[in-house]
């Protein structure tokens, strides 16, 4: 299993909402980021990427790439990963979820069909394209969708022959995205 998945953690937003480097936040005394990593190295091994300009995530030891296209949100960098990556399946993470655990993960990668391109998660009605994972043979609709500047990845997600799976009730916190100063709080108090 760990030769044939990567894990890409997706870094390079601008944090706006939080104002301050999400990935880099402090969650019982580590960030965000390493919370993630530990949650899928068991899973895939060393193979983990993380995508994002800023050398302040160099600490972890893992192998850190560029966005190939600035500035193009999730989709640029989704697209970065499938363009870098090795392995057929890959997982992709944003560092805004530091809650999900290697239990959950395992769960998505044993419940991906391989008839679909991409499995994505949903938990209280929402949708989590990036707690996800992804064919690498998908890269060329990312691509397009670039070169047309279309960015929102729920359009692109639906180009995509994909699965949702509902997240068992036990696991429902462990999806959110961490983006606001109150979101934050409300995790660490």
């Amino acid at each position: 299993m760990k030769n044939n998945v990567t894990a890409f953690i997706l870094a390079g937003g601008k944090s706006q909402r939080m104002g301050t480097d999400k990935g880099l936040l402090l969650l019982n005394g580590k960030p965000f980021v390493s919370h993630i990593c530990e949650a899928v190295s068991p899973i895939v091994g060393e193979n983990i990427v993380i995508v994002s300009s800023s050398t302040d995530y160099d600490f972890l030891g893992y192998t850190r790439i560029e966005d190939i296209i600035e500035d193009k949100g999730p989709v640029g960098g989704i697209y970065t990963a499938l363009q870098q990556t090795k392995t057929k399946l890959n997982f992709v993470l944003s560092v805004d979820a530091p809650l999900v655990t290697t239990e959950l993960l395992l769960w998505i990668f044993k419940n991906h069909a391989d008839s679909f391109l991409m499995t994505q998660v949903k938990a209280n009605d929402k949708s989590y394209p990036l707690i996800a994972i992804y064919d690498q043979s998908v890269v060329t609709v990312f691509e397009d969708n670039l070169k047309r500047d279309q960015l929102r990845l729920r359009r692109v997600r639906d180009e995509i022959a994909h699965q949702t799976i509902i997240v068992p009730e036990k696991w429902n916190d462990q999806v959110q995205n961490i983006n606001t100063q109150e979101e934050y709080q409300k995790i660490i108090s």
